[in-house]
């Protein structure tokens, strides 16, 4: 069971939908290991049935019911479309994030600036949010870093390590301008990591600010 979880905020910004698609699935994909959050999210949607219950009627448009009518009537899709829809089939990818991750992590082109540390840029940034996985090699550490804006990272496989605390599977982290680490891969297995980020990292030691440029 995960230790770190998405503040209430956020929770109940996922519950009404009003949470940017790369963040939604990032949240989606914690909740399906986390049976607190989706205790708490069933809360935030009966108290928001509840308000909308309590709310004058909106009209809709006049097309509304014949384009759903229409919808019904499709083909189903083919077998390969079905193939593309479930995605991945590698148990350590959560279900939310499975059709954006075209395989096994194994099987992915991860790139990075070293050998102990990779990315995979994911198909799901927009204006607001960029979406990655990272990879760190079992013991490696990224370098000293702050960030100029917010990090949420979603422990996919393997653990972590920071001077706050120690992240696994499942657990949901959120780091900001105010955070000063060096995360650190376990030494008996890679750890890797779905991150969202709305700016990018800033790194603090000496090598590090040259490569501030780069990011």
């Amino acid at each position: 069971m995960a230790n770190y979880h998405p503040s209430d905020e956020l929770l109940m910004q996922f519950s009404a939908g009003q949470m940017p698609n790369a963040l939604g699935i990032m949240v989606a994909c914690h909740l399906e290991k986390c049976h607190l959050c989706r205790r708490r999210v069933s809360v935030f949607e009966q108290l928001g049935g509840e308000i909308m219950q309590e709310s004058p009627p909106a009209a809709v448009g006049k097309g509304l019911l014949p384009n759903i009518l229409a919808k019904l009537d499709e083909p189903a899709p083919d077998e390969t479309l079905k193939k593309q829809l479930l995605g991945s089939t590698d148990p350590r990818i959560p279900k939310p994030l499975s059709r954006f991750v075209p395989g096994y992590f194994d099987e992915l082109e991860w790139t990075g600036m070293s050998r102990s540390i990779k990315e995979f840029k994911l198909p799901i940034s927009d204006a607001l949010y960029t979406a990655k996985l990272y990879k760190i090699s079992a013991g490696k550490e990224l370098p000293v870093h702050t960030h100029k804006g917010n990090e949420f990272t979603l422990v996919m496989d393997g653990s972590f390590s920071d001077n706050a605390g120690d992240y696994n599977q499942g657990d949901f982290i959120l780091a900001d301008s105010h955070t000063i680490h060096q995360p650190k891969a376990a030494p008996d297995c890679d750890c890797i990591c779905f991150a969202v980020i709305d700016a990018p990292l800033k790194m603090t030691g000496f090598f590090g600010r040259m490569l501030n440029p780069f990011l």
